[in-house]
């Protein structure tokens, strides 16, 4: 599968919080084999949200994942924003809303919360673009959603950290397992040569094994340390193929007077 994953938050943007979210559904992506296309972070902003989830639409991923903007004040525009972008109306879940309504029961009652009822805050979360199915949150109180657009599901998920792993782990984790592909990854690291001097090999390298993505990467200096990554989705005897082109990497490293450390 295509996946793209959409981080909305003002602070995000501004540096106050650090994106960790796409960084962690990023590997569970590729572990099992399907291919993140682009990772997008914008502000809460509605006419952004919509336009960004349509652009998005075009290129007709398989599924987006979003994060961020379920809560209950007012810059917490996800489900505005998504639902105009898919131009339906947002509406009353009831399950939703019964599910946000015993959460704060619950919080409430262990003396959490100080505020008993559903207020018009709270509510809010219960809005879900036409055609939602929530998802529980069992860390917190705004339910995800599951939407499907055309070919593409839509995941709206919880920018906190905690609530959206667990949602993700219970949801779609499952879904990236039963439909998994084959992700190849092998490297080295190598000393004595600098990423500029390698570089025409490497280049006549991804030619040659043009269905492989062949990345450098220096890690510590020009050329104290430089990492060579050698990656692919989904591509037949991958794993042969790229221990062919490691293994002429290594060639080349040697003859060039590198010395080469194996990850």
């Amino acid at each position: 599968m295509e996946v793209e994953i959409l981080v909305i938050g003002n602070e995000i943007l501004i540096g106050k919080t650090l994106d960790t979210n796409s960084n962690w559904i990023a590997k569970r992506i590729v572990k099992y084999g399907h291919k993140l296309k682009r990772i997008t972070a914008i502000e809460d902003d509605i006419i952004i949200i919509s336009n960004t989830l349509r652009n998005i639409l075009e290129r007709e991923p398989d599924m987006i994942i979003t994060t961020g903007g379920l809560g209950p004040t007012f810059d917490d525009m996800t489900l505005e924003g998504i639902a105009k972008g898919l131009n339906r109306e947002l509406e009353l879940n009831q399950h939703a809303y019964v599910s946000i309504m015993r959460a704060y029961e619950h919080a409430y009652e262990r003396g959490i919360l100080k505020l008993e009822g559903m207020t018009k805050e709270r509510e809010k979360m219960s809005y879900l673009p036409q055609g939602s199915i929530p998802l529980p949150n069992i860390r917190g109180t705004a339910p995800g959603v599951k939407l499907k657009e055309g070919e593409t599901t839509i995941f709206i998920l919880p920018g906190v950290p905690a609530e959206m792993k667990a949602m993700f782990l219970n949801v779609i984790n499952p879904i990236l397992k039963e439909k998994r592909g084959k992700f190849v990854e092998k490297g080295l690291y190598f000393m004595g040569i600098g990423e500029s001097q390698i570089a025409p090999y490497v280049t006549k390298l991804e030619e040659k094994y043009s269905q492989l993505w062949i990345k450098t990467h220096p890690r510590i200096g020009l050329s104290l340390e430089v990492e060579i990554s050698i990656t692919g989705f989904n591509v037949e005897n991958g794993d042969a193929l790229a221990n062919q082109a490691l293994n002429e990497i290594r060639e080349v490293i040697l003859n060039l007077g590198g010395k080469i450390r194996e990850r």
